[in-house]
């Protein structure tokens, strides 16, 4: 991506013969400039091309990133060029021995550095495009300059627009293909809806810029067209979006980070990804390291420790711009683009696996050997952010629902990664905060029962839960479906307010349903499906039990069971929502002659992607064979907003 032609600017000597009375000869200097090919510092680099972020009616946001904080940046749009430039460091992009960047591997956790440039393109008039390119400079003088691209502010009302509707990239295998064909089939999309899930573990930097790895693209290449110059010879090479395309995204549980300790010993960017606890208990860990940590009660040291010891979403945050009003930031925010209002809500959880031996802390159960050491818990699948009727998100979200620019929209789409409805194996348990039961057993092995619903405060565990913990046998964790607060509390908000779709991730399926008049759609099948957990009413099809741990399931069925089968369903829609089937073909029975006409694509063979069309007000989804070089991409549903 480095700019191989500078320009080098060399004093060569000129003989001036003075017009004077003793003929003096006057040597002067004088700059010329030679265009020269020359080897710059291999180590800087352009690790991105620009991007856009935060269009509005006559601006756009552009980004990019380099290697080196450099001496100086521009950006150049039109007849304009700005120096107005704001410069960050990432402070939490790292590799280590799990990176996969060719020869230039990690033994050994090590900070990079990613320096972020940010300008502001004003002026603009809505509904034209114009020229942009990005330079920086760095400390030996030498100029990186991009490609030249198009940017345009937010369009106006009535403006068609063709919106990329996408989620978990995740360095899966089919998305440089899928994102290449997006461009090829509808062209360059005039905005990006993400539902979550950029990369697996957000502080790795190659996952974001550089890695290379078979069939594992890193984030910016596959969405600016530039898998290429990092794996020769791939059949594809991404498509170039990001570059001309506005992204807004949402919070997935792949953008958040577990506790960061990185002097603890044996501290991994896997290891850390995978161990986050909630902030509610990080509060009550703080209590007892209070005196150590923080000896002048400064409440930004304690609310740092807090963070670094519970989750965060830092580095996904540092990489993009979102609107930042509401009362926690970009964590979730709404945005009007065109004849489209954007509600982009923070919907996620930690993911844990199914088992219920107890030898590992999973969804159902803490480990046997930690039942005592609740610092080495899981908390089974906590939610990251509160979304209920009683939080500061379903307030905010009232209150922009109550908002004049909400009501005029044309349509109204809200972002929402974790898996509210579907088919997926990840749509089950339901969304409800769980409840852990402290299991006790007295010397006639009777068992006792306790249950607390998260979040508890620092009183209720001290109080409550703590004396309980030295005799426990068992802590469980219970998702009771009644109690799923995307059902009971969000779905009546937005189906009473007119929202036209929910746009999720989580299951890299893709499936859709219809409540009243308010339609879901998960399209985020790029490649290795999860699964779709169906039982066809010909029996021509049936993947009747969700996940692959066979001991969960003996207990549900068991002769006593730890968990109700009625709160965990093996198959379907959790909440029994109708699934609808596509319109025009099923790609499943294309896949499989023996396949009946299925409401889903649960494939690792097939792609599919989906564009809202704000011209006809549908949005259609789109299917190919990225194996098969010559695959046609087929529109195989259509659906209708409003």
């Amino acid at each position: 991506m480095n700019s191989k032609w500078y320009k080098l600017i060399v004093l060569s000597p000129f003989v001036l013969l003075a017009g004077c009375d003793d003929e003096k000869t006057v040597e002067v200097e004088v700059p010329v400039e030679v265009p020269v090919n020359v080897t710059v510092n291999p180590e800087h680099t352009l690790l991105t091309d620009p991007f856009l972020q935060l269009p509005t009616d006559n601006s756009v946001n552009v980004v990019w990133f380099t290697n080196f904080e450099g001496s100086s940046h521009q950006l150049t749009f039109g007849d304009t060029t700005t120096s107005d430039i704001t410069t960050t460091k990432l402070n939490r992009m790292m590799e280590d021995a799990s990176s996969s960047l060719g020869e230039n591997n990690y033994d050994a956790l090590t900070y990079r550095d990613v320096y972020r440039h940010e300008a502001t393109a004003t002026g603009l008039v809505q509904g034209e495009r114009v020229n942009y390119y990005v330079t920086s400079i760095d400390d030996d003088g030498f100029e990186f300059i991009s490609d030249s691209f198009t940017l345009a502010p937010a369009p106006e009302e009535g403006q068609a627009m063709k919106i990329l509707l996408t989620s978990d990239h995740q360095s899966k295998k089919n998305v440089v293909a899928n994102y290449q064909k997006v461009v090829e089939t509808v062209g360059v999309p005039d905005a990006v809806l993400f539902a979550g899930d950029f990369v697996n573990v957000p502080d790795r930097a190659s996952e974001w810029f550089d890695q290379v790895k078979e069939n594992s693209p890193a984030f910016f290449p596959a969405l600016q067209g530039h898998y290429q110059s990092y794996l020769p010879g791939f059949p594809y090479n991404g498509g170039e979006i990001l570059q001309h395309a506005p992204l807004f995204g949402t919070i997935g549980n792949h953008e958040v980070m577990g506790r960061y300790l990185p002097e603890k010993e044996g501290y991994s960017l896997n290891g850390s990804f995978n161990d986050p606890q909630p902030a509610w208990y990080a509060e009550v860990a703080y209590e007892e390291v209070a005196e150590t940590v923080n000896p002048d009660g400064d409440e930004s040291v304690k609310a740092q420790w807090i963070a670094d010891n519970s989750h965060n979403q830092q580095s996904f945050l540092d990489i993009f711009s979102f609107p930042d009003i509401g009362p926690a930031g970009e964590d979730y925010y709404a945005a009007s683009f065109g004849d489209v209002f954007i509600i982009s809500m923070n919907v996620s959880r930690i993911w844990r696996s199914w088992s219920v031996s107890g030898a590992s802390k999973t969804k159902f159960v803490e480990s046997i050997d930690t039942l005592d050491t609740p610092s080495e818990w899981g908390f089974g699948e906590f939610l990251f952010e509160r979304f209920d009727a009683q939080s500061d998100q379903y307030a905010w979200l009232q209150d922009v629902m109550a908002s004049d620019a909400f009501k005029q929209a044309k349509y109204k789409v809200v972002m929402a990664h974790q898996g509210v409805f579907g088919l997926g194996d990840n749509t089950v348990p339901v969304l409800a905060q769980p409840v852990m039961q402290v299991v006790t057993t007295d010397a006639t092995e009777s068992e006792t029962i306790r249950e607390f619903t998260f979040p508890l405060t620092p009183e209720q565990w001290s109080s409550e839960v703590a004396p309980l913990l030295e005799a426990a046998s068992e802590i469980r964790y219970q998702y009771p479906r009644a109690e799923d607060v995307w059902l009971n509390d969000i779905e009546p908000l937005l189906i009473e307010n007119n929202v036209d779709l929910v746009h999720i991730g989580h299951s890299h399926l893709w499936n859709r349903a219809q409540v009243e008049d308010l339609h879901y759609l998960e399209s985020s099948n790029v490649g290795n499906s999860y699964g779709a957990y169906y039982v066809d009413s010909t029996a021509a099809y049936s993947t009747d039990v969700r996940a692959s741990y066979s001991d969960f399931w003996e207990d549900v069925n068991s002769s006593a069971p730890r968990w109700d089968i009625e709160d965990y369903p093996p198959n379907g829609d959790p909440q029994d929502r109708v699934m609808s089937f596509p319109t025009l073909f099923s790609p499943m029975s294309a896949e499989n002659e023996n396949y009946p006409n299925l409401p889903f694509v649960s494939s690792n063979s097939l792609s599919v992607f989906s564009v809202l069309d704000t011209a006809s007000g549908s949005v259609k989804s789109y299917v190919f064979d990225p194996s098969d070089l010559d695959s046609e991409v087929m529109l195989f549903d259509e659906f209708s907003l409003n």
